[in-house]
């Protein structure tokens, strides 16, 4: 057995371990991005290295960037979960794109269908002709029938609709629950509410002579 292979087998596994990832990551601390992309391209991770339990899995150090620890220790103003991106070897505010439109008109097609359905749909009601053509609209931008539009139709007012919403509960409510009054004969008197009319009349009108 060599010398050095003396000295490291007599290092603890834990301490050797972190010597092998000190010195595949000697920075410590490091920025991932994707390395394919067109930069500038956001920052989509923040890694201290050596505090990790593993590395299994991590890109080399050759596919991150070396982040100082005085930038690492700023968490306010640099090293932040958006808005970063690398570009040209560097760290540099990123303000995300917006999504495209058809995109945009798909979110806001499924979040309309949510509303109108809880505010006319469950109860029976056809939704307004404002909804129907708000709808329509998000629907031909999401599936790109609508070429010519630049942004999302505006929609139709949300606190109406919750106003209408809840009336119509109101009513829905006091049509499928009516109020029930008990009335009772007492110990004495006969149940009239089966009896014929001419029979129960009678009973009545010779308990009241």
């Amino acid at each position: 057995m060599s010398m050095t292979e003396n000295v490291l087998s007599s290092v603890p596994f834990s301490t050797l371990a972190q010597t092998q990832v000190q010195a595949a990551y000697p920075a410590r601390y490091y920025a991932g991005y994707d390395t394919a992309a067109t930069q500038p391209t956001p920052v989509t991770a923040w890694y201290d290295t050596w505090s990790m339990s593993s590395v299994d899995g991590l890109p080399p150090a050759s596919q991150l960037l070396p982040v100082s620890f005085a930038d690492w220790a700023n968490t306010t103003g640099f090293r932040l979960p958006a808005g970063k991106a690398v570009q040209n070897g560097a760290i540099v505010d990123y303000t995300a794109p917006p999504l495209p439109l058809a995109t945009q008109a798909a979110r806001a097609l499924q979040q309309a269908a949510s509303t109108s359905w809880a505010t006319y749909g469950m109860y029976g009601e056809t939704p307004p002709v404002v909804w129907q053509s708000y709808l329509a609209s998000l629907r031909a931008l999401a599936n790109g029938t609508d070429t010519t539009s630049t942004q999302l139709p505006t929609p139709p007012d949300i606190s109406a609709a919750a106003f209408s919403a809840a009336t119509h509960k109101a009513s829905f409510v006091q049509e499928t629950a009516p109020e029930h009054k008990s009335v009772s004969n007492g110990p004495d008197m006969p149940d009239v509410s089966a009896m014929r009319p001419s029979r129960a009349a009678s009973i009545v009108a010779g308990q009241g002579a």
